[in-house]
């Protein structure tokens, strides 16, 4: 699976090639729980300039609208250690419409239905 890391304004994207439509797809990491941007690109080349007119697309879009954009949050997190997952087709599906339906990102919607499985397995500590 060939990924690439995007900075642009302090907003952190991972984009990913997707064999089955040949282009990436890529999408912010560090803007909470909810995906600011997606973006795609048919040629690596593009991903960055992709990212960086989606990034100011959204920021001038909050200002039109008088909105507070989402900031970005720090990238320790988000530049942590990969996971790599093998799933079927089928369940594949599932999570990325999961995740599209809740307006995160791929790597987002995973992360928090993994802390909400661990947190309903891991009996909370007596005080």
């Amino acid at each position: 699976m060939k990924t690439t890391t995007l900075e642009h304004k302090g907003y952190v994207a991972v984009a990913t090639f997707d064999d089955a439509t040949g282009d990436y797809d890529g999408s912010v990491v560090n803007s909470g729980a909810y995906g600011i941007v997606v973006f795609e690109g048919l040629q690596r080349r593009d991903l960055q300039r992709e990212f960086e007119i989606s990034i100011d697309e959204y920021l001038n879009s909050c200002e039109e609208d008088g909105v507070e954009p989402l900031p970005p949050e720090p990238l320790g997190e988000f530049l942590s250690e990969r996971l790599h997952l093998r799933l079927d087709e089928t369940l594949l599906g599932r999570v990325q419409q999961a995740a599209r339906d809740s307006d995160q990102s791929l790597d987002c919607w995973v992360a928090q239905a993994l802390e909400r499985s661990l947190a309903a397995e891991t009996p909370t500590p007596e005080v």
